[in-house]
């Protein structure tokens, strides 16, 4: 029963979630049009492709009466930006999307059954990959942006070396973040990214990287 309304009520969470990022992504994309429809001779527009490898630390929680785990987890990005600026103050939106490669350790969990004297510990890995698309607003050198996708996780636990397939998981990704461009190619960034993946699994990832724009 507990567990039930633990799931109830992550459902209705993931959803105010989903919600809340779908409007700022709609207002994004309005405000986007808004800047075309006023295009003018001295609006400029750019296509940049770019390479991203981010790091930093993922919070799992697999649900059945496990605690909340942490550890470190890794993705490569691979996309494009679509600029749209304003030649006066090369401020403008920015729209895009990409795909990502990653590995997560999701970290070490204990079993214990006095009843049945069953009592061990395993540890959790995945990989994962998914896609996206991307809003944001270029002022100055920063660039605040939301993003939008789905994101799949292949879940192995096991110890000892021998590890096996525990859960094959895809879902909604969603994220927040900024990037600092400090020269026209390079940037860092740092950003949320959210794995909201079935009622008992769900992945929140808190990352920093460095990005290559070409």
């Amino acid at each position: 029963m507990e567990i039930q309304k633990r799931t109830q009520k992550y459902s209705v969470s993931k959803i105010k979630i989903a919600a809340l990022l779908v409007i700022a992504a709609i207002f994004t994309f309005a405000f986007t049009f808004a800047n075309v429809s006023k295009a003018n001779a001295y609006n400029l527009s750019y296509s940049k492709f770019y390479i991203a490898l981010n790091g930093g630390i993922g919070n799992t929680h697999i649900g059945n009466g496990f605690s909340d785990k942490s550890g470190g987890t890794y993705n490569l990005t691979l996309g494009d930006n679509y600029h749209l600026i304003n030649g006066n103050n090369n401020n403008g939106v920015v729209l895009g999307g990409g795909v990502l490669l990653g590995y997560a350790d999701n970290g070490n969990y204990s079993y214990n059954n006095n009843y049945l004297s069953l009592n061990y510990n395993f540890s959790v890995h995945s990989v994962y990959y998914g896609a996206f698309l991307k809003g944001g607003y270029d002022y100055d050198n920063f660039t605040p942006f939301v993003k939008l996708g789905y994101i799949n996780y292949a879940f192995v636990g096991g110890s000892n070396n021998n590890y096996y397939n525990v859960s094959d998981e895809g879902g909604f990704l969603y994220g927040v973040g900024v990037k600092y461009s400090f020269t026209p190619n390079w940037g860092v960034t740092a950003q949320y990214m959210g794995a909201a993946l079935s009622s008992s699994y769900r992945v929140n990832n808190y990352l920093i990287g460095i990005d290559y724009s070409f």
